[in-house]
This record gives structure tokens, sequence and C-alpha cells, in this order.
């Protein structure tokens, strides 16, 4: 059952990524919050009456503790490991970070996180990235937060600022794929960045209490 017209804070992070930029849109533009604050390390360069920037390097989450007030928290922090520079840094990112954040989020008694992590996200996996991923969702969901949610996209379509080469290159197979996925294999068709965000929103406004969304779900989350 979804709620209208209250008065509610929304929290989100990695506002500039792909997810994030049309999350924070959406969530301005909607009447089910009143304020929105988008934490992160740079601007994102929106302007919106009920949004309230706040700038933070996010190296020490105990600086912005206080700014961790309200009712949801929309986690879109995730970065590469080319880009974050190594592999320690990557977990410092994907995996550390929003632990903490959740953290500090449950004794600030925030009552939902919902945060993007990956498909075939798992702890035992002998993939890198899929096995932080995984370990970021155990740990997150050991935290006694009232509601989290986990969603698990598969490839992201949409227009990134920055150019990847092999998310370029998946995104092109991908929509040569994506028609002859069907049974099992549709959770693994490319979803659009605008989708993953509709979905989001529409698990936070609901009394839904699964803890992971996968991608082929998410797809119906999505739908306005």
């Amino acid at each position: 059952m979804k709620e209208t017209n209250s008065d509610k804070t929304a929290i989100v992070f990695g506002a500039t990524g792909l997810v994030g930029k049309v999350l924070l849109q959406k969530l301005c533009t909607t009447e089910i919050y009143t304020r929105i604050k988008s934490i992160g390390r740079r601007s994102t360069g929106l302007t919106y009456p009920k949004l309230t920037e706040v700038i933070n390097p996010l190296t020490d989450p105990e600086e912005i503790r206080e700014e961790l007030s309200g009712d949801v928290v929309f986690c879109c922090l995730g970065t590469t490991i080319k880009k974050a520079g190594s592999k320690e840094a990557f977990r410092k990112t994907d995996l550390e970070l929003p632990v903490k954040l959740a953290a500090i989020a449950r004794e600030n008694q925030v009552k939902k996180f919902i945060i993007i992590s990956s498909i075939g996200a798992d702890a035992k996996s002998g993939n890198f990235y899929l096995r932080t991923k995984g370990e970021m969702e155990k740990q997150l969901l050991e935290i006694n937060i009232p509601d989290i949610i986990i969603v698990r996209p598969s490839m992201l379509l949409g227009k990134r600022d920055e150019f990847r080469f092999g998310e370029a290159l998946g995104k092109v197979v991908m929509k040569v794929l994506s028609p002859v996925m069907m049974g099992k294999l549709k959770k693994y068709r490319g979803i659009k960045a605008e989708t993953v965000a509709s979905a989001m929103i529409n698990l936070a406004n609901s009394d839904e209490d699964q803890k992971i969304v996968k991608s082929d779900e998410l797809e119906e989350w999505g739908k306005e």
C-alpha cells in the first residue's frame, strides 16, 4: 500500500552516478517527500526547492552523522576497481562505506535503507567484484534496520558522464541478446537506470518486506 501527502525526508548517496542522478530528479518532483538531502563528494548541479546538498568527501562518515537523519536512505554508491585505483579502495567505497552509513542510519532511527548491489552478488564468489558486493549485502542484513531492501540490477542501460569501454561493449551485446533471454535468463537482461530508480522509489513507498529484489523483479517495480 502506497502512502501519499506525507511529510518525509529522503537521503540520497551517490546522486552523481547513473542511477543516483535519475533517482534524485524523480524524488525532487514527487509529492511523497517534502525534503531531499543529497550527500556526496561533489555537487549534482541540480536545483530544486526541497533539495539540500551536503558536500563531503565521505572519508569519515561520522562527519555527516547529524545529516543522516530522515525516513529513508537511498544508497547508490558504487565505483570500479580501475577508477578506485585498487581493490582496497574499491572495497572502501562499495563495502565499508555503505555498511558504516547503514549503521549510523540505524542509530539515527532511519526506518528504511535501500541500496543498489549487483546481479550475481555472492559473498562466496570467486569473482572479486561479486564477492565484495555479496559481503556488503551480508553485513547490511546483519544491521538491525527495520526495513532494508537490496536491489540487484543486471547491466545498467543509460548514458554515464564518464565513458567505460567494457560497459559500452556490454550494452551493445546486451541489446542484441535481450530479446532471446527468456525464463531463467530474463533476470540477466539489461535494465534502464530510470527503471531502477523508479523501482527504488516504489519499493520505499510500499509495505514490501522482501530483502533482495532481482533485476527482472525491478522491471515490474519500476513501472510508473
